[in-house]
């Protein structure tokens, strides 16, 4: 994950430095990997560094603060409260099976049946078996058509059965129908920097925020970049324009010509023809269609973190399903996850 420093804030660009430093901020909690109760910078420190009024930096801390990214202890300052790699729930992972598979093994191999067969027989006896509980999850988007591409890389982590089903938070601001929806399902997804907003539209719901990383296929692709490449970062989201040059350096850092600018920029047609490389942010689709075919464009798409469906999802589904089975109320995945949140 890229630092923050003085050259972060791009001065040049009709956007406030405490929306930049923002910006920057909830990025780096929402989408990096630091964990829990990381002390950030005090305010007078990170003023200094990159000079701007204290006023503005504590202003954003108090809103990093309200969207649950950060928590402000009296007197120590502001530490981070998402841990990336929490364990959730009270279901034994799959480690714990160490026993129960050698008795197996142990079994086969007094009635003559190969490690390598058993693996089979136990692969073909999965995909035939009905779990005997089915979640019903939704995944709280913020656009549209890249979470049709998160759900797909979730659903292997659900059982055959389960459902998942997609909406947008601007649907579930605006409809009471999706908010009921969202209440009654088994289990919400949604961004780190949406859960608190989202806990606060539909407060029964069962939340459980993920991390996303870069993909693979973003990485690769700011990787080859030949080093004379000129390229034009576009964002949808104003918020968020000043991660656009670092997030690119951080897997392009031979490339030095970035110009930075956002999706309804009025001179965007002017920017776009004189680089070589368009890179958009998600919900900046329309900006492939102005580059045209002759010109090289793609988007900076991000992905679930592997280790947090691993370490994170596969228990809390683990967890509701035990319960469902055994058709009792377990304690809201929400609740567990927001603890991190209490006491501040």
């Amino acid at each position: 994950m890229f630092t923050i420093d003085a050259s972060s804030i791009d001065r040049s660009l009709p956007v406030p430095v405490g929306k930049q430093l923002y910006g920057l901020l909830s990025y780096m909690l929402s989408f990096g990997d630091m964990p829990r109760g990381v002390k950030l910078q005090s305010v007078r420190q990170l003023a200094a560094e990159l000079d701007i009024a204290p006023m503005t930096v504590a202003e954003v801390y108090k809103q990093l603060r309200a969207e649950g990214l950060v928590e402000i202890r009296p007197g120590l300052g502001a530490f981070t409260v998402y841990e990336p790699n929490r364990q959730v729930g009270r279901v034994a992972p799959a480690n714990l099976l160490g026993a129960d598979i050698d008795n197996l093994l142990e079994k086969a191999e007094s009635l003559g049946i190969s490690p390598v067969t058993l693996a089979s027989m136990v692969q073909a006896q999965a995909r035939l078996r009905k779990p005997r509980a089915y979640l019903n999850i939704v995944f709280v988007a913020i656009f549209e058509a890249p979470a049709r591409d998160y759900i797909e890389q979730i659903r292997p982590t659900l059982a055959a059965n389960d459902t998942l089903g997609l909406v947008t938070i601007d649907q579930v601001r605006e409809s009471e129908e999706i908010r009921r929806q969202c209440g009654e399902a088994d289990l919400v997804l949604t961004f780190v920097h949406r859960e608190v907003e989202l806990r606060g539209l539909v407060p029964d719901a069962n939340i459980l925020a993920l991390r996303f990383i870069p993909s693979e296929r973003t990485r690769q692709s700011l990787a080859l970049l030949d080093p004379r490449t000129k390229i034009a970062a576009v964002t949808h989201l104003k918020d968020y324009i000043a991660i656009m040059r670092p997030s690119v350096r951080e897997f392009a850092p031979h490339v030095s010509d970035i110009t930075v600018t956002w999706s309804d920029a009025e001179d965007l047609s002017d920017i776009i023809a004189r680089c070589d490389v368009v890179i958009y942010a998600s919900g900046a689709d329309h900006v492939a269609d102005l580059a045209g075919p002759n010109k090289r464009c793609f988007e900076y798409r991000h992905a679930p973190d592997p280790g947090v469906l691993e370490n994170l999802l596969a228990p809390a589904l683990a967890e509701l399903r035990h319960n469902k089975i055994a058709d009792k109320t377990p304690d809201k995945i929400s609740d567990l996850a927001s603890r991190r949140t209490r006491n501040r």
